[in-house]
């Protein structure tokens, strides 16, 4: 961050890998209280769009499973689609999400 994005804006230019740069997460977590909050509204806000778009793409496939024909339906990717365990896959993007956001803000507080 530069002296500019802390006075008088924001600015979107650190990078953390994990890899090459393991106290990266250190340096977000020894920020200030408004940049924590920022980078942990951010995450947060990344994480739920994410979680929305993943969620209404699940229930759109869902949506036309229920709406194939007979003849379609007795075809194997109609049966494969019909057959889709619709529900577990909601709950997986929601646990996955959760996850996300937990891990996040547990690193960055």
């Amino acid at each position: 961050l530069t002296q500019s994005a802390l006075a008088s804006g924001v600015e979107w230019n650190y990078r953390v890998v994990t890899s090459s740069q393991p106290a990266g997460f250190g340096d977000v977590a020894n920020a200030a209280d408004g940049i924590k909050r920022l980078v942990a509204f951010a995450a947060v806000m990344g994480a739920i769009t994410s979680w929305i778009f993943t969620s209404n793409a699940l229930k759109g496939f869902q949506a036309e499973a229920k709406s194939i024909s007979e003849a379609e339906a007795a075809t194997a990717s109609g049966k494969d689609l019909t057959n889709q365990p619709w529900a577990i896959f909601q709950i997986y993007v929601l646990a996955v999400t959760v996850a996300t956001i937990a891990i996040t803000l547990t690193a960055i507080y």
